[in-house]
């Protein structure tokens, strides 16, 4: 998820200031540069945020798997899963 959000928020980035340098009539050089550090800048970004969002979703799957497995086995109280069975 993390490549993903990296992999769309570089480059819409980049577009977006590409687009406006145009708009603007800056220089090529300036529009490109700013491009590209606005290309690593928010594919880093989006690496932090799928990677927050990833984990997010992940341990809300792993809660909601150890409340049905805990459900069927007839317990109340959640069944603890390991947590070396990380992928």
């Amino acid at each position: 998820m993390a490549r993903r959000f990296a992999g769309v928020l570089g480059p819409l980035a980049m577009a977006c200031v590409v687009i406006h340098g145009v708009m603007h009539a800056a220089p090529a050089d300036d529009i490109l540069l700013r491009a590209w550090l606005s290309l690593w800048g928010f594919a880093m970004l989006g690496v932090l945020v799928g990677s927050i969002a990833e984990r997010a979703v992940r341990e809300s799957v792993e809660q909601r798997l150890r409340g049905e497995l805990a459900a069927r086995l007839g317990r109340s109280e959640p069944a603890a899963v390991p947590a070396d069975n990380k992928a």
